[in-house]
């Protein structure tokens, strides 16, 4: 019984915004702006609800950060750098070159 009730509403609210021999614009520009205000507070509502999953995010990964942390991988790529720019020196005043076009 509530599906037929259900059923009849909607085809009434059909019948409604459905197009006839008459154009409506008023109608269409009413379908926009609801559309439009619809897409808005659900964008709104998604972007209110990442930045409330960030900032929980944010505040759990401080609460259990640990005082220790391992510095091994940075002190490598640390290393690796200190070693190319020593070769950049070697190579801008110790080595010497023969250039064959003179």
């Amino acid at each position: 019984m509530n599906y037929t009730r259900a059923l009849s509403s909607l085809t009434v609210y059909a019948r409604k915004i459905r197009y006839g021999d008459r154009l409506r614009p008023q109608r269409d520009w009413y379908l926009i702006v609801v559309v439009a205000t619809v897409l808005l507070i659900v964008s709104a509502g998604w972007s209110y609800w990442v930045f409330h999953e960030t900032s929980l995010a944010e505040s759990n990964a401080k609460n259990s950060a640990d005082a220790s942390i391992n510095t091994s991988v940075i002190d490598t790529v640390r290393t690796v750098f200190d070693k190319r720019a020593a070769e950049r020196a070697h190579y801008q005043t110790d080595y010497r070159f023969v250039d064959p076009s003179r």
